[in-house]
């Protein structure tokens, strides 16, 4: 099952956009600061980061081995407070003096030169946007029973505008069967053949192994793009870098790259999905 934590740093940004009160960055909350990139960049005043990037990583689950030789896996849980992946994989790694073409750089945030273990300068990205254009926000009604979960569309009743007291009942107060509501706004994201090469390569770069290039947390990241100056293939170059990236909501997941050799879909609900009680 799917293990969806939102984070504290999300929930203070949707207070001060609901209240239309000024945003103020937390010391030790975001991934530019953790890596170095555009750390000291603010939003402009009156301006909220939205959400709009997605972050990989490989240390969100365990395994044991079973009776039999059964490899199980379980998800290692994030904590509401935590401001990054427990070890995110970049999506690209390029040597330092063979960095990406702007077109392709476009596809990429969060850009890290760091050395590798073995002596190599090279050029990390561990985000990449979102296309979010098509995704539609909607009010989805989920139904449990049995621990079998079906969704429908929901709309208000003409009722809801003349509620009355719900009736409580004093029985079955540990029953898990029941409706909730949620925020929905479901998309899926994408790793082409390519992108998957990519991933793989990079991981054999910083670890050694493509075997690394197991996805098993997912981060979704709010932030704002902008054009910022870095050295690229030893030239100062402008180029779109994101600011004051902040982790919205972890995912757990479980994609094995090295056996996903055309395509990786990973499905999103970037809504509010904290259940509703309605029964």
């Amino acid at each position: 099952m799917e293990t969806i934590v939102p984070t504290a740093a999300v929930a203070y940004l949707q207070t001060c956009k609901l209240l239309n009160k000024p945003f103020t960055v937390k010391a030790n909350s975001t991934l530019n600061q953790k890596y170095g990139v555009a750390s000291t960049e603010l939003p402009p005043t009156g301006v909220y980061p939205n959400l709009g990037y997605i972050g990989i990583g490989n240390k969100g689950a365990s395994y044991e081995l079973a009776p039999g030789n059964f490899m199980l896996t379980r998800p290692v849980p994030h904590l509401a407070r935590h401001a990054a992946l427990y070890n995110m994989i970049p999506f690209i790694v390029r040597p330092a003096n063979d960095d990406l073409s702007a077109s392709e750089r476009a596809n990429y945030r969060l850009r890290v030169p760091m050395t590798t273990s073995g002596g190599e300068n090279v050029i990390a990205y561990y985000l990449k946007p979102l296309d979010l254009a098509a995704v539609t926000p909607d009010l989805e009604l989920r139904n449990v029973n049995n621990g079998v979960i079906t969704s429908t569309p929901f709309s208000y009743a003409l009722s809801d505008l003349s509620p009355t007291p719900p009736v409580i009942s004093n029985v079955n107060l540990n029953n898990p069967d029941g409706d909730y509501l949620v925020a929905s706004a479901k998309t899926i994201f994408t790793l082409n053949q390519a992108e998957i090469v990519n991933v793989m390569e990079a991981c054999t770069i910083l670890y050694g192994d493509p075997g690394y290039a197991a996805i098993n947390e997912v981060a979704l990241v709010t932030g704002l793009d902008k054009v910022i100056q870095g050295v690229i293939n030893g030239v100062a170059t402008n180029y779109t870098e994101v600011i004051c990236a902040q982790i919205a909501t972890f995912i757990a997941q479980n994609h094995t790259l090295t056996s996903s050799s055309t395509e990786v879909k990973i499905g999103l609900n970037i809504g509010s999905v904290d259940p509703l009680l309605i029964s």
